[in-house]
């Protein structure tokens, strides 16, 4: 026994190797073989995979059993502390939000919650980003304990290659008081890729804490490497230069030789998957916004809140001017005039006096408005007119109570002086507008008496100049 003031004394990583290679030796006692076991340190292989130490013998049917095995010390724990890889972590959480976002667009688009072309713009913006953020959080506080993201170097480094057995063997002063926590997620994770783990005491004696999976537990293809020992590799690109040998291991020489040493970060992994999905989310939500922004309906005013608007805007508007011009004025020929003259001339007040003067009438708004014409209106070439004649009134103003009474009856009526197309001075009283073709004004009439019982003569003028010329 070690007197107390003797320092415990802690087992170096070289130790440790030829410790862990000595329990390999008696744990595969039994196993069944056809040849001799053979026991190899510090052995590399291609894409810089290190083995502290390996055991291979030939198998009873074809093929070769090969364990390999993981040496670390307290110099090099870093090898078996697990680090929380939060790059991959926020892109998994990224590429999780698309993926939730991407959906709910999708959903919302057909189910028509949220959509664009329903509530809005901004509603769709806020659901969205609600659902990124939300799905984000989620994603980081669920999932962060997940073995994928604790990175441990020892681990990554055999999930990159393939051999029957592989085991992890630590110095008993690896893990502090303190430490635990490290330990138990180094166990887990050996526990669940089917990895060997061991202790190694101070005084080189072995404990067992997992024991390798006989059948493969990690479900990608893993790629069978070629091994060969440090010390002989050294040795023949030192004596041989590049040998035809070198070709059967399809690497670099660094990296054979050199294993990165300290650099236990190397078998991190890579993001392509992750940005490639949340590409394409981002592509599935910008084709949906598209077809919903197509879809965008058309704003339908609402109609008490246009009447309102249209009262606001009358109280600002200027009242029509009372005069009207009836038409073009008529210049003199040969004849000095002021236009001002002329303008008055033409000009009828709308009021009954000069209404008097008015020798074509025609009423809208159902007779709640008058519109006075000359005979000039009335003369077109070429052209025949058909009234649909009501009756024959004395005087104007006998024909404007006529057009008046067919007004509160909801019937435009209007009245034509017999002086514009013959000698005779009373006025039509008439129904609609002036008509050019006789088979329309026959259809009208009926209209009329089937509606209106009212019984209309149907009645063709012409101008007087028309006649005279005939």
């Amino acid at each position: 026994m070690e007197s107390a003031g003797k320092p415990l004394k802690f087992l170096s990583e070289e130790d440790i190797k030829h410790a862990a290679v000595g329990f390999l030796k008696t744990h595969y006692k039994y196993r069944p073989r056809s040849g001799e076991t053979k026991v190899q340190l510090d052995m590399r292989g291609e894409g810089g995979i290190v083995a502290d130490g390996m055991l291979r013998f030939p198998k009873e049917e074809d093929g070769f059993f090969t364990a390999t095995v993981e040496a670390t010390a307290r110099e090099t724990k870093e090898e078996v502390f697990y680090r929380i890889q939060k790059t991959l972590l926020v892109w998994d959480a990224i590429t999780f939000s698309m993926i939730c976002t991407a959906s709910m667009v999708v959903w919302t688009h057909f189910d028509g919650t949220y959509a664009l072309h329903t509530d809005g713009v901004y509603w769709r913006i806020f659901s969205m980003l609600a659902c990124m953020m939300l799905s984000f959080l989620f994603y980081q506080i669920f999932f962060r304990r997940q073995f994928r993201y604790h990175y441990i170097y020892a681990i990554e480094q055999f999930k990159r290659y393939f051999v029957d057995e592989q085991w992890i063997a630590i110095g008993q002063d690896v893990f502090g008081p303190n430490e635990e926590k490290y330990k138990e997620e180094l166990r887990a994770q050996c526990v669940n890729n089917g990895f060997g783990l061991i202790i190694i005491h101070p005084d080189r004696g072995a404990r067992l804490l997992a024991s390798p999976a006989r059948q493969e537990v990690i479900k990608k293809n893993r790629k069978t490497v070629n091994f060969i020992g440090l010390d002989d590799l050294r040795s023949t690109f030192r004596n041989s230069g590049y040998t035809k040998w070198l070709s059967t291991f399809n690497g670099n020489l660094k990296n054979w030789i050199q294993p990165h040493l300290g650099e236990t970060q190397r078998f991190k992994r890579h993001y392509y998957h992750q940005q490639t999905l949340v590409v394409l989310s981002i592509c599935v939500i910008a084709g949906m916004l598209y077809l919903e922004w197509t879809k965008r309906p058309v704003i339908y005013v609402d109609e008490w809140l246009h009447q309102e608007e249209l009262k606001e805007k009358q109280k600002n508007l200027t009242k029509e001017s009372e005069v009207v011009i009836i038409d073009a004025p008529i210049v003199p020929f040969n004849e000095d005039f002021e236009l001002a003259d002329l303008l008055e001339e033409n000009t009828k007040v709308a009021d009954l006096e000069a209404s008097k003067k008015g020798e074509i009438i025609l009423s809208i708004n159902n007779g709640q408005e008058l519109i006075y014409y000359d005979c000039e209106r009335f003369y077109q070439p070429d052209a025949d007119q058909f009234l649909l004649v009501y009756r024959l009134s004395s005087d104007l103003s006998t024909a404007i109570r006529d057009i008046e009474t067919l007004g509160e009856r909801q019937i435009d009526a209007g009245a034509i002086w017999q002086g514009c197309f013959s000698s005779l001075q009373n006025y039509y009283v008439f129904v609609d507008q002036m008509m050019s073709d006789s088979v329309i004004a026959a259809s009208r009439a009926q209209l009329y008496e089937d509606n209106y019982n009212l019984e209309l003569s149907i009645k063709k003028i012409e101008p007087t100049y028309l006649s005279n010329e005939e």
